[in-house]
This record gives structure tokens, C-alpha cells and sequence, in this order.
């Protein structure tokens, strides 16, 4: 069965920051699942779907498109950092949510670029932790 890992810690749900009955959703529930019970309990909440990425342009193509970013995007490592980490682009009223699905081929092609990309997750889910706006990323394993 696939599991749901959030990147910040490596392990499945343990930022303590999700509320009981979204963690209580199946482990291998779809992304879309995930991210209405996000919604329904006041988070922000967004399915970043690598399913056609296969490269870096592919890539921040599809963070543009499904984190909703700005059209004056870099579409580089920069500035998907500078997106993540600007109160003003992610919304900072509530607790935020990405859920990282069909990544695996980007992997595969891209390997250090996704390696890049869930070291930036992970530095920008950190970056947010300890503030009243969290953000949660979940990678489907």
C-alpha cells in the first residue's frame, strides 16, 4: 500500500500540526482526497501532480500551475524558494498543505532535480514551521 510521507521529517504525519480526522484518512487516499479534507478543515491546500514532468521546465511548469504561483515566476530554484517563502504569495491566514503526487517519472529522468526539489519542500515547510501559518508537504510514496 502507498503511504503518505510529509518531507519535513521523513516520516508519515508526524508534524502534529494536521487535525485527527485528516490524519485518520486513509494513508493511500488520493491527493485530491487529501487536499478537500484540508480545505474542509479551513487549510489552504494544493496537488502538485509531477504526472508530466520529466524534466526541470516540466517541473516548474507544474508548480506554477498547481501552487498557483505568479506569472512573474522564474521557473528556477530561486524563485520556487521565493515563492514558498513569501507571506504574500501563499496565503498566511491558515495552515497550508502540498501534496506532492506522481513524481516517480520525474525521478526517474531528473534525479537530481528532484532531489533539488524535496530538499526545497523540506527547507521551506521548515521555514514555516514554527509560525501560525504552517506548511505541510506530503510526498505519496
Amino acid at each position: 500500500m502507498r503511504t503518505w510521507h510529509e518531507v519535513r521529517n521523513a516520516t508519515p504525519w508526524t508534524s502534529g500540526l494536521l487535525p485527527g480526522d485528516l490524519v485518520d484518512l486513509p494513508h493511500a487516499a488520493a491527493a485530491r482526497r487529501l487536499v478537500d479534507s484540508a480545505h474542509t478543515h479551513g487549510w489552504w491546500g494544493a496537488r502538485l501532480d509531477l504526472g508530466e514532468a520529466h524534466d526541470t521546465p516540466s517541473f516548474f511548469a507544474a508548480c506554477a500551475r498547481d501552487l498557483r504561483l505568479p506569472g512573474y515566476f522564474g521557473r528556477n530554484w530561486d524563485a520556487l524558494w521565493d515563492c514558498l517563502t513569501d507571506d504574500t504569495l501563499l496565503p498566511t491566514e491558515r495552515r497550508r498543505l502540498v501534496a506532492v503526487d506522481r513524481w516517480r517519472r520525474f525521478a526517474e529522468r531528473a534525479p537530481g532535480d528532484w532531489t533539488a526539489a524535496r530538499n526545497l519542500l523540506r527547507e521551506a515547510a521548515d521555514y514555516w514551521h514554527e509560525t501560525d501559518s504552517p506548511l505541510v508537504v506530503l510526498v505519496r510514496l
